[in-house]
């Protein structure tokens, strides 16, 4: 399988529309809230940040199945890695350094995967995930 990486052309575009005072549509996070979260979501997929898989074995393959399909992720969606109401710590001075950030990481996240084409690294939901479907999983999640 491979995804059409066009489909990302748009997120510097995104980034630079987001604004300190955006309000979401759905959740609780601010915007440098969201943009670190999305940090996190990269540095696990290249293994830099380690997640246990919370999805029962039973339930990951329909769950897995579920990145294959357009649809997004359901309004208020949880994380099991997040505590529920509970804003994380910002990790940086600003929305602006955290989008540059963020950027470096989708950066590392690809060569990541251009160096190392056969390693998964696991998503606390989806579980033991490899480049493509850690596309399709960023698809969804960005």
């Amino acid at each position: 399988m491979n995804v059409d990486k066009n489909k990302f052309l748009s997120i510097p575009e995104k980034l630079n529309a987001l604004d300190p005072n955006s309000k979401p549509l759905w959740g609780i996070m601010t915007p440098q809230h969201m943009v670190e979260h999305l940090i996190h979501g990269l540095h696990s997929a290249v293994n830099k940040i380690k997640l246990d898989v919370h999805t029962p074995e039973e339930h990951l393959e329909k769950y897995t199945d579920s990145l294959y399909n357009y649809y997004p992720f359901p309004k208020n969606s949880k994380t099991p890695v997040l505590e529920d109401g509970v804003l994380a710590d910002l990790e940086y001075a600003d929305l602006n350094e955290a989008k540059a950030k963020f950027l470096e990481g989708f950066d590392a996240f690809e060569l990541y995967y251009k160096e190392n084409p056969e390693a998964t690294a696991n998503n606390a939901v989806f579980g033991p995930l490899d480049k493509d479907l850690w596309d399709l999983m960023n698809r969804k999640h960005f």
